[in-house]
Formats: C-alpha cells, sequence, structure tokens
C-alpha cells in the first residue's frame, strides 16, 4: 500500500521535485486518507463542533 501511494504520488510531481516536495506530498495524501478513514467511522466533530471550535481561536 505505501509502495504503491509513493509510486502514485511520485509520478504526478516534476522531475524537478524535490526530496522535501515528495515528502510533503506524500504526508499530505497519507493525512487525506486518514481524514476520510475517520469520517467513514464518525470519528471527528460535527460541523457544530468545528464552529465551536473556531471561534475559540
Amino acid at each position: 500500500m505505501i509502495k504503491e501511494l509513493v509510486m502514485e504520488v511520485t509520478s504526478t510531481l516534476p522531475d524537478t521535485a524535490s526530496f522535501d516536495d515528495i515528502l510533503e506530498a506524500i504526508y499530505i495524501r497519507i493525512k487525506i486518507q486518514e481524514g476520510i478513514k475517520d469520517s467513514q467511522i464518525n470519528k471527528g466533530l460535527s460541523t457544530e463542533e468545528l464552529i465551536k471550535e473556531i471561534k475559540l481561536w
């Protein structure tokens, strides 16, 4: 799974991408996948809870 993710992410980046660019793209993709997984199991904040959190900032 990770190998496929790395191959997919790197194939979408330009040839001039730095190692940091690659790491950032992989990190972002993993975080997105984690967020989707969490939302599927209702682990997260509701819209109302999120609005309350933002108002505390």
